[in-house]
């Protein structure tokens, strides 16, 4: 619990450590819960929101997981600030993106995913992969970058 501690504090300085205890203990719940490695959603969670559980983007986005309103009912978040549900949601969101693209190699598989948590699915189903816009490409790699440093690989 301590690494992932220590690298929420990292990209929340201003974080509590009870707080960032708190995110661990639902991120080390529900990612086997749903089949996803918790190191992803440190990732995501970190491009999305640098663990600020009350984030808003001008798009609507919520919470730590950045989730948007439909996505957060979907998914059964009636609060984006509550860690754990903020949490449940963002990983079910993720492992359901990641059953999606599960036909396609493991590289592709994992992609997709993340594309499609800051793309929609519909997007990447469109463009058969990596949508084209900017931001999308960037917050991919950005995500794939830091997964790979949280999983003890070089960021290439």
């Amino acid at each position: 619990m301590g690494a992932y501690v220590d690298a929420i504090r990292y990209f929340n300085p201003g974080i509590a450590e009870p707080e960032a205890e708190r995110i661990v203990t639902a991120i080390m719940r529900e990612a086997p819960a749903q089949g996803v490695d918790p190191r992803l959603v440190v990732a995501v969670v970190a491009t999305e929101s640098s663990f600020d559980r009350t984030a808003r983007s001008s798009s609507g986005a919520m919470g730590l997981g950045q989730l948007m309103p439909g996505t957060a009912a979907d998914d059964g978040v009636s609060n984006a600030d509550d860690v754990d549900q903020n949490i449940r949601g963002t990983v079910m969101t993720l492992g359901g993106d990641l059953r999606h693209y599960a036909r396609y190699d493991q590289q592709r598989q994992y992609l997709y995913a993340i594309a499609a948590y800051n793309a929609g699915s519909g997007a990447v189903d469109e463009y058969g992969g990596i949508p084209p816009y900017d931001e999308t490409v960037h917050y991919v790699m950005k995500v794939i970058v830091l997964w790979r440093r949280l999983s003890g690989m070089s960021a290439t």
